[in-house]
């Protein structure tokens, strides 16, 4: 066995040992990358070296300053009848869990008709592991399921095939799929993603319908960032300190200072609206939207009222953005929002404008919604965007993590923020030896600020 596999399985450890101090009880399920292609007794003395493997490093774990831990190795858990499984005997891991044990459980079905074992995915193990264990949910919770995949998380094309960093199952799937086919992906690669997304898929909307809610998270990340011994980049364990990705979905993924990751955070997620010119067949004006029932105009006020905490100048602000709106955002129920408008610079151009950045006040902590939401206005305006914030506002270190550029205005308590595709042209040529287009920043960043300026306050 390599050495750096002796390392991750080390590593792993380490991270059990490390989610076990901060009161976590985990459930071990042990497999095969492919049980179709071994024999029954191959596949069992395969996963019982490795399993030993992990039970040298836990019980040795005081070499790296941690508490050994106990473990129980669970072969007879799942059971199936007439074509059925399911883990009758969950007693078999609550009792070790309530008594500070680790359960490892072999994906084994025992078939009570023939009498006869397999092995079955553990994805499909943990399904029924999952199952069982929320019909408990008066004495314990599902917070975690994890995925070690060498493969690591779900690759983005935005990304340049490293991992989707928070995947808004509820919104994102169906592209995402259809993004995997389409991703230059070799097939094997493609259908081992794909198995992935739609197990995780299946035990969050599962663990969400017994259980009424949202907030078991999926996360599928290697063995070898499973092993990393830092709160602050093991993916597991930041996510159980913070409820949050190492690092947020919604930076550029262009710019240099974004690290590229192979770990994608899955959660069943929000629905949400995205409506613009594409998607609506009448004039897109506000008053079209509220009488076609599309948009819900008290809600939207209300909304926006909650998040910024003061009164809106609702007729005129109404009037302002009637013909002007460029895309609407909503998060479920009006959870959150974003308003973008097309304004005209003073050279007669339009610029796509980010009006309104909405989060109910009681969704303000939820993780990723902020992230979500911002995502998709980049992804709806790609060529320029601007937003203005008062210079003050404790918000602007998060803007500034996701603009190309920004700049105080001279005469008014506002500082804008731009990014787009226009500013990654630079000064040159093109490859067929034509004048590449440039930006004349100074002339934008003038033009920026009159309108920033010049854009009455919605609020009082």
């Amino acid at each position: 066995m390599s050495s750096n596999i002796q390392e991750d399985y080390k590593g792993i450890a380490d991270t059990l040992n490390r989610l076990v101090q901060l009161g976590v009880s985990p459930i071990v399920v042990c497999g095969l990358e492919d049980v179709s292609g071994r024999s029954f007794k191959l596949a069992s003395s395969y996963l019982s070296e490795q399993v030993e493997l992990l039970l040298q490093f836990l019980l040795n774990a005081d070499v790296n300053g941690f508490k050994p831990i106990q473990t129980s190795l669970t072969r007879s858990l799942l059971k199936e009848v007439y074509g059925c499984v399911s883990a009758e005997m969950i007693e078999q891991v609550l009792i070790p869990m309530h008594q500070g044990i680790i359960p490892i459980v072999f994906p084994i079905v025992y078939n009570a008709h023939d009498g006869l074992q397999r092995f079955i995915e553990p994805k499909d193990a943990m399904y029924h592991i999952c199952l069982a264990l929320t019909e408990c949910n008066t004495m314990l919770s599902v917070e975690k399921v994890v995925f070690i995949e060498p493969l690591g998380g779900i690759p983005s094309i935005e990304r340049n095939q490293t991992s989707h960093v928070f995947i808004n199952l509820s919104q994102e799937i169906t592209d995402i799929i259809s993004e995997l086919y389409i991703g230059h992906l070799d097939p094997i690669s493609r259908d081992i993603h794909l198995a992935n997304l739609e197990s995780l898929s299946d035990i969050l909307n599962l663990v969400s319908e017994r259980t009424h809610t949202d907030e078991t998270t999926g996360i599928i990340t290697t063995p070898s960032v499973l092993s990393l011994n830092d709160d602050q980049l093991n993916p597991v364990v930041y996510n159980v300190l913070t409820d949050r990705p190492v690092i947020s979905s919604s930076l550029p993924s262009a710019l240099q200072r974004t690290p590229q990751i192979s770990t994608s955070i899955v959660k069943k997620g929000f629905e949400v609206t995205v409506l613009d010119r594409d998607c609506y067949e009448e004039k897109f004006k506000l008053e079209n939207l509220v009488k076609s029932k599309v948009l819900d105009k008290d809600k939207l006020v209300n909304l926006l009222i909650d998040s910024f905490g003061k009164n809106l100048r609702t007729d005129a602000y109404l009037d302002r953005i009637e013909n002007s709106i460029a895309t609407l955002i909503i998060v479920g129920d009006y959870e959150g929002a974003a308003i973008v408008t097309w304004e005209e610079l003073k050279n007669g151009d339009k610029v796509a404008y980010l009006d309104k950045f909405a989060i109910a006040k009681r969704n303000q902590g939820i993780p990723g919604l902020a992230d979500v939401i911002f995502k998709l206005i980049t992804q709806s305006h790609q060529g320029e965007l601007l937003w203005r914030s008062r210079a003050n506002n404790p918000v602007n270190k998060w803007y500034f993590e996701r603009c190309r550029g920004c700049s105080r205005t001279p005469r008014s308590p506002w500082m804008f923020f731009y990014t787009g595709e226009i500013y990654n042209r630079r000064m040159g040529t093109k490859l067929d030896g034509s004048e590449q287009s440039k930006i004349d920043i100074t002339e934008k960043l003038q033009l920026y600020s009159d309108l920033v300026e010049n854009l009455e306050a919605s609020f009082y």
